[in-house]
């Protein structure tokens, strides 16, 4: 999923919330730790001691929950404290956007296709019919227009397009969630989301009926809308101005909300747990209830972090240098993580380094050694293309880091 960064905030504002660079951080390592332990280990969930330590990478889905919660809430931060209203002109939103997200996923796409090309992976994206040196015309383009989300079968190339696809066609409602929060309240938006994603979610299920010959659907998953919302309410919540008299309250609740949601969310996942590739379609047919529970729990959670005071010790451990850093081009590592791995794997294949008797110390050398040159990588590919698109006082534009 894209991370978005505060768009319109330095990274050394005064304002600046730097446990959102560590909550990207987090959620981005969970994807690729969780894609590490499907390369090896499948969806096996492991028993005893290393099962406590490692079936939470399984639910790796829930990183890109988190990452649309982010979304929603860094993209509203410059606008709740602009009066509900753009900073820029919607032009320029989307512009700024575009400079933003496709650079980094075009050049990533490219870079795929470049070494496919000379080296196809049987198993690379962890799809099973792999790509080959001549790719479909329609599955090219789906990928370059950013169309996976709705034509879905073509998701092959690289697993976390479908989520770049999803954010980037929610973008599009952006302007209009700020018109309805500037115009109705949090209240109204925050239930013009909800009911969208159940509308969309009725609609998707009666496309097939309505168009049996075209193999398109909404925008996957529908009730992503939701999650989407959700982020733009906690951050008008946390940091609107209108709010500061109730400020502390609010706070106080998002944390009673949090403690509130945390025990259906566990339940939920604890009666579709993952235990092998049988039972991770039963988790995948409860995502609609557990995507916006999750959603609402990252929500809540935003909220109450953002009054606590940068000495207190759940602060600190989110923006520890480290953590920060690597939020500041976890965009780049979540584009890039699943190719770099796909290399790894292959080549340990081939040098007869994957046995299933060892498949657990296998998985450690996958998961150290691919982290490893995962970060290295994607540190050098952001500086190269992570680029956004800023308003200069004169009212022109221009590109910064």
């Amino acid at each position: 999923m894209s991370i978005d960064k505060d768009f319109g905030a330095s990274a050394g504002a005064p304002d600046r919330l730097h446990f959102l660079d560590g909550l990207r951080a987090l959620a981005a390592l969970w994807v690729m730790f969780g894609h590490a332990h499907l390369f090896v280990l499948g969806w096996n969930a492991l028993p005893a001691l290393a099962g406590l330590l490692l079936n939470w990478l399984l639910y790796l889905h829930l990183g890109v929950d988190i990452f649309l919660v982010l979304s929603g809430f860094c993209l509203a931060l410059p606008v709740v404290r602009n009066g509900f209203r753009l900073s820029t002109s919607t032009a320029v939103f989307f512009a700024g956007r575009a400079v933003r997200i496709l650079p980094p996923y075009l050049a990533t796409l490219g870079l795929i296709l470049l070494v496919n090309a000379f080296v196809p992976l049987a198993r690379w994206g962890r799809h099973a019919a792999g790509l080959t040196s001549e790719i479909p015309a329609a599955e090219l383009w789906a990928n370059v227009l950013l169309l996976q989300d709705v034509l879905p079968q073509y998701n092959t190339i690289n697993g976390p397009f479908w989520s770049i696809a999803a954010e980037w066609h929610l973008y599009l409602l952006f302007p209009l969630a700020v018109w309805i929060l500037r115009r109705f309240g949090v209240l109204a938006l925050l239930l013009a989301g909800i009911n969208l994603a159940i509308f969309l979610s009725w609609f998707n299920e009666k496309l097939p009926l309505l168009a049996p010959n075209l193999q398109v659907s909404v925008p996957q998953p529908p009730f992503f809308v939701a999650l989407f919302a959700m982020g733009i309410v906690a951050a008008a919540l946390a940091q609107a101005p209108q709010f500061a008299p109730l400020r502390a309250r609010i706070q106080r609740h998002a944390w009673q909300v949090a403690a509130g949601l945390t025990l259906p969310l566990a339940l939920l996942l604890w009666d579709n747990r993952i235990l092998d590739g049988a039972t991770v379609g039963r988790f995948l047919s409860h995502v609609h209830q557990i995507d916006p529970l999750c959603g609402a729990l990252t929500a809540a959670l935003l909220v109450g972090l953002s009054g606590l005071a940068p000495a207190h010790w759940a602060r600190r451990v989110l923006e520890r240098r480290a953590l920060v850093a690597l939020g500041g081009f976890s965009y780049s590592l979540y584009l890039t993580h699943i190719p770099i791995l796909a290399i790894l794997y292959t080549v340990m294949g081939r040098y007869g380094m994957l046995t299933e008797a060892h498949a657990l110390r296998d998985f450690f050398i996958l998961l150290i050694g691919g982290s490893l040159l995962c970060i290295g990588f994607s540190w050098g590919f952001a500086r190269l293309f992570e680029r956004r698109l800023r308003r200069r006082p004169g009212g022109t534009l221009a590109l910064a880091v």
